[in-house]
């Protein structure tokens, strides 16, 4: 029997670099497919058990896909977001 795990694609936030993104994607990204974030940065995907977070320091927000994230849903961006307003 095969144990089913569901994901819920609207909260999958890929980290690169100490900074969690959020991203739009159709399905689970298999590893090594290239996975675009909001704010246009292109990586690769990689699976770790979530133990294994903290061993990486305390994570930050990227501004951009914040700011981007927020204008979708209509959202009030926070004055104090750092990324700047697209004119």
């Amino acid at each position: 029997m095969d144990a089913v795990i569901y994901l819920d694609l609207a909260h999958i936030h890929p980290v690169v670099g100490g900074v969690w993104h959020r991203t739009d994607v159709a399905e689970v990204p298999e590893p090594g497919q290239s996975v675009t974030m909001l704010c246009g940065l292109i990586a690769f995907a990689a699976f770790e058990r979530y133990d294994q977070r903290s061993a990486n320091g305390p994570l930050r927000q990227c501004p951009y896909c914040d700011r981007i994230y927020r204008q979708s849903l209509g959202w009030i961006v926070p004055p104090g977001n750092p990324a700047p307003r697209r004119r």
